[in-house]
């Protein structure tokens, strides 16, 4: 009975400690990214594209401007690749990987029409990362989840809905 029980313990700690990376702790980590830059607080709204998809009270967080011979990319990239896989694989609505982007959206329900929506973006080739953490409805998030995703030809990712692209 007491080995059960000791193993009971030991597999309850073991869950306790691989819980899945939250959407703020996931934001946080990438804001400690080295260079990054965003102002804290940033409502997504007014014309631009993230408050098109129906994103609300968003913060948005980017490294962009590489240049030079001695590029970053692999450093944001990885970092970014990394963190995505702490997130719970359940909460992911759309993905977009090859070897020159990471486009990942991460939904999570927190009411009855309100989910908490994260955003994350690498574009080797267009020398950029980045994320935005918000609340989505869910007619919006519906939208999100029969979008196509694909890579623009600038870099980056081309999300289409309906006539809407960036």
């Amino acid at each position: 009975m007491k080995k059960f029980i000791l193993l009971f313990m030991l597999a309850l700690g073991l869950a306790i400690n691989v819980k899945a990376m939250t959407y703020e702790e996931a934001f946080d980590s990438i804001k400690a990214i080295p260079n990054m830059k965003g102002v804290q607080g940033t409502l997504i709204s007014g014309g631009n594209d993230f408050a098109s998809l129906g994103i609300t009270d968003g913060q948005l967080i980017l490294w962009d401007g590489e240049t030079g011979l001695n590029k970053e990319t692999a450093v944001y990239g990885n970092t970014l690749y990394r963190i995505m896989g702490q997130l719970p694989v359940s909460e992911m609505v759309q993905g977009l990987m090859n070897d020159q982007t990471i486009f990942s959206i991460f939904a999570s329900p927190i009411s009855a029409d309100k989910n908490r929506i994260l955003i994350l973006s690498d574009s080797a080739a267009d020398g950029f990362t980045g994320a935005l953490i918000g609340y989505i409805n869910n007619k919006d998030l519906a939208a999100l989840r029969q979008a196509i995703l694909i890579p623009a030809e600038a870099g980056g990712t081309a999300v289409y809905l309906k006539a809407l692209k960036f």
